[in-house]
């Protein structure tokens, strides 16, 4: 009589695991991908509120704000908004996020451009 076994041979599940684990990896990285291009998103989303703020700040004071506390500010968790310069000719600012490698910058009117920021008003990541 013949005693048949049934079941994986180690081979057979250490070669699963490891398949497993590279489709994880393929996986992890995408996903990064993905938080790291929304958190762009809303650093771009934040300061062009910011950019918004100045604005209305400009038409009630016929200047430009150079403290962020007197806007009214609200950015998302994380992301950090920087006003460089401002004055009644123009601004300019930044904002970065620990998260991500990239900064965003934008600058207005007569103010000097700063960071990868090269058209007047347009927001640009780097």
């Amino acid at each position: 009589m013949r005693v048949t076994r049934r079941g994986f041979t180690i081979i057979e599940m250490l070669a699963v695991m490891v398949v497993i684990g590279v489709l994880a990896t393929i996986a992890y990285a995408r996903l990064q991908t993905s938080k790291d291009k929304a958190t762009v998103a809303s650093m771009i989303s934040d300061l062009h509120a910011v950019a918004q703020e100045q604005e209305a700040y400009y038409f009630q004071n016929r200047t430009y704000s150079t403290v962020l506390a007197t806007l009214n500010s609200n950015p998302s968790a994380g992301n950090i908004p920087v006003i460089v310069t401002g004055n009644s000719a123009g601004w300019s600012g930044s904002i970065s996020n620990p998260k991500v490698s990239k900064q965003c910058y934008i600058f207005v009117g007569a103010a000097a451009p700063i960071g990868s920021a090269t058209k007047d008003g347009v927001i640009d990541c780097s």
